[in-house]
């Protein structure tokens, strides 16, 4: 189950159990914290009917999400760039820039000296694949070998931020938590901006 608000407030159950996972994002130029009982129903929030498939067709649909995300990111930092200059870079780098999400980068290098990051998906690339990442630390790798991982990049990459309540967890399942954020619970608030429909 997952409940959405556009307020500052802590939403709960109707019994008044208290949800495990918080999510602040923004889509459609508006911010949103979504309050969900597992990994899943945060993600069905950005794919309605997620929460429904089965385990292939569900790491499809994250796979799929990581890509058109990426290209999203790629676009908009692309169009906010200072000083770009298309001339200025090979059909490889610019095949890198612009090219399908879908396949990995044959790119040896990409430096903090680019006017943007490159964003890619992790599991196009070494450890899951002989795909060797590019070098320079100019990468933003989105993650979706499962829905922690995923997660996790996006929170890493400025696009969510998650915070999850280990009490209500506790209650909730009797199962492990592995996300790795220890913050408690906070105020809403966006570490970046990602408009889900640009």
């Amino acid at each position: 189950m997952l409940k959405v608000t556009e307020k500052n407030e802590i939403l709960v159950h109707n019994d008044g159990a208290e949800f495990p996972f918080a999510m602040i994002t923004r889509a459609d130029g508006v911010e949103r914290t979504v309050f969900a009982d597992t990994r899943t129903d945060l993600f069905t929030f950005f794919m309605p009917g997620y929460d429904a498939l089965n385990d292939a067709d569900a790491q499809e649909q994250l796979q799929s999400f990581a890509e058109v995300t990426c290209a999203q990111l790629q676009s908009g930092a692309v169009a906010s760039a200072e000083g770009f200059d298309q001339d200025n870079y090979t059909e490889s780098q610019l095949n890198a820039i612009f090219g399908e999400r879908g396949l990995p980068t044959v790119l040896k290098e990409w430096t903090r000296d680019e006017p943007f990051p490159l964003f890619l998906v992790a599991t196009l690339h070494e450890p899951y694949s002989a795909t060797v990442l590019p070098e320079g630390g100019n990468i933003v790798l989105l993650n979706p070998e499962n829905e922690t991982t995923l997660l996790e990049s996006l929170e890493k990459a400025g696009l969510i931020r998650l915070m999850i309540n280990q009490d209500a967890l506790n209650n909730y399942s009797d199962q492990p938590d592995t996300f790795q954020n220890d913050e408690a619970w906070a105020d809403p608030r966006l570490l970046g901006v990602w408009d889900a429909n640009s």
